[in-house]
């Protein structure tokens, strides 16, 4: 039979079915074109959770010429964000931004994914805080994972941005009233009696630190993982240049400062009776505005340059820095006299929001650098203490009762 076939088929035939009819472990042969670079389209895609787009790859090889139906491997960075299929079909799974990953062989190209909730405005995420208040929030780049802290040695975390928040072990009892990360393992939360905390592993543990204060301690930040700042009560600052190992006591005022904001080496600390000082060494010395633009106390202060700096209070002051003749000055502004400002964060030079209480917990948003502000609706009938924007879009609140509010459109309905 395998002769006939051959004798029909001609001779080239007849040795392929010899090779395949003689061998014990016969074995498909495809000739194969070395794939050089791909080419993934969209580049960029925003979803709703729930929601599916298609992706397509094309696939050239060394000459430059297109290759058909090309082999490709999807897989997505974060799963909790999207899932991929092997038609290419991305499906949005829960709030964040990942990547999706098409490849074959040493080649690959990516596509970066956004997927929201379909909620608009802001609206209230569950906290199971227990009615503690949350003075501090703080949320990496990704959207995804946060914290937040307050009464009690409360801390909490979160790794869906918001859909659930879970409770730390934070080692104290005393209120907590400002977080911040200078990484995506390490994290300080500092508090009331001069409590310092560190995390060394994303918040999952947290030891004290012995930074030699016994005031109540109202904010920190960090420039560098070596280099970071804490202020409050009598005027206290606390600065290190060695990752916390140790710390060095400064008191440039008797005032109790309640924020503090640096670029590089340039900072502000602003607190009680319209406090606002200045340093441009990195906090070894600090100095007094000449002229005062407020006595009013100022609660928060946020920085985005050298140049570039808000700060807000009670009365709803909001001053803003603005180029001098000769240095950078701060001037005055306000958000409306019935809004309590306890808390702001600018994503941009140009927007920011300011979070605070008016009766009800208070959001107003800034499209021009804090020269006007409009009060959105926040849903929160309790005082919102802090605010987070991690983007123009996505940004957390948080306040008395365990309130937390989210938005992923600017505050707008």
């Amino acid at each position: 039979m395998r002769t006939d076939a051959a004798r029909a088929l001609g001779p080239l035939a007849a040795v392929l079915l010899c090779l395949v009819g003689c061998s014990k472990n016969p074995v498909a042969v495809h000739e194969t074109v070395p794939v050089d670079s791909l080419i993934l389209s969209p580049a960029s895609a925003t979803m709703l959770i729930g929601g599916s787009q298609t992706f397509s790859v094309a696939a050239y090889d060394t000459a430059g010429a297109l290759i058909a139906a090309p082999a490709i491997v999807w897989r997505s960075s974060n799963r909790g964000v999207f899932t991929v299929q092997g038609s290419g079909l991305a499906t949005g799974v829960g709030e964040g931004t990942a990547l999706l990953i098409a490849s074959a062989g040493s080649a690959s190209d990516t596509a970066t994914i956004t997927v929201m909730p379909a909620a608009h405005g802001w609206y209230i995420q569950d906290s199971r805080a227990n009615g503690a208040h949350l003075n501090g929030v703080f949320f990496q780049p990704d959207g995804r994972t946060g914290w937040a802290v307050g009464e009690g040695g409360r801390i909490l975390m979160t790794t869906d941005a918001g859909v659930n928040w879970n409770p730390s072990i934070s080692q104290t009892s005393f209120t907590l009233n400002a977080v911040w990360f200078t990484g995506a393992l390490e994290g300080w939360v500092v508090g009331a009696g001069g409590t310092v905390l560190r995390t060394g592993d994303g918040g999952d543990s947290w030891s004290r630190v012995s930074a030699g204060a016994s005031e109540n301690l109202m904010d920190v930040v960090f420039t560098h993982p070596d280099s970071g700042y804490a202020v409050g009560a009598s005027g206290v600052v606390l600065r290190t240049q060695d990752g916390g190992l140790s710390w060095q006591r400064l008191h440039p005022t008797t005032w109790t400062l309640r924020g503090v904001a640096f670029a590089g080496r340039d900072g502000w600390a602003v607190g009680d009776a319209g406090t606002i000082l200045g340093t441009h060494d990195g906090g070894a010395s600090w100095f007094t505005l000449a002229q005062p633009v407020t006595s009013l106390s100022l609660h928060s202060v946020r920085r985005r340059s050298s140049q570039v700096a808000f700060a807000a209070g009670v009365q709803g002051v909001t001053p803003r820095t603005v180029a001098g003749a000769d240095s950078t000055e701060w001037q005055l502004g306000s958000a409306g006299a019935s809004n309590q400002l306890e808390g702001i964060s600018f994503p941009t030079d140009v927007l920011g929001f300011a979070v605070g209480f008016n009766g009800t917990g208070a959001v107003l948003r800034t499209d021009d650098s804090g020269v006007t502000w409009q009060s959105q609706v926040s849903h929160a009938s309790y005082r919102l203490n802090d605010v987070f924007c991690v983007d123009s879009l996505r940004a957390w609140a948080v306040g008395d009762n365990g309130t937390i509010i989210h938005t992923v459109t600017g505050g707008h309905p």
